[in-house]
Formats: C-alpha cells, sequence, structure tokens
C-alpha cells in the first residue's frame, strides 16, 4: 500500500479535496495536512 501525503498551507481546501479524491483509488492511504499553525490538521512529523 501507498501512502501519500497532502499538504496546503492551512489544510482547509485544497489539501482535504485532494485526499477525499484519491482515497478513492485502490492501493492508497491518504492524509492531509496544512503548514500554517492554525490549519485545520496541522502538519507534525507523525504525519510523515
Amino acid at each position: 500500500m501507498k501512502k501519500l501525503l497532502f499538504i496546503c498551507s492551512q489544510n482547509k481546501l485544497r489539501s482535504p479535496t485532494a485526499e477525499a479524491v484519491f482515497s478513492e483509488y485502490e492501493g492508497f492511504e491518504t492524509d492531509s495536512a496544512g503548514l500554517d499553525r492554525h490549519s485545520e490538521v496541522p502538519f507534525s512529523s507523525e504525519a510523515i
């Protein structure tokens, strides 16, 4: 299984959308995070 991590600035639109689209594909585990400190899901070393 391949893991994909999508990152954008605030994790509000772009990366969650990409996560949702690619989660439909077989063989992929997806997640998303944001770089801004006020992100919905902040980027962390655990995400990697």
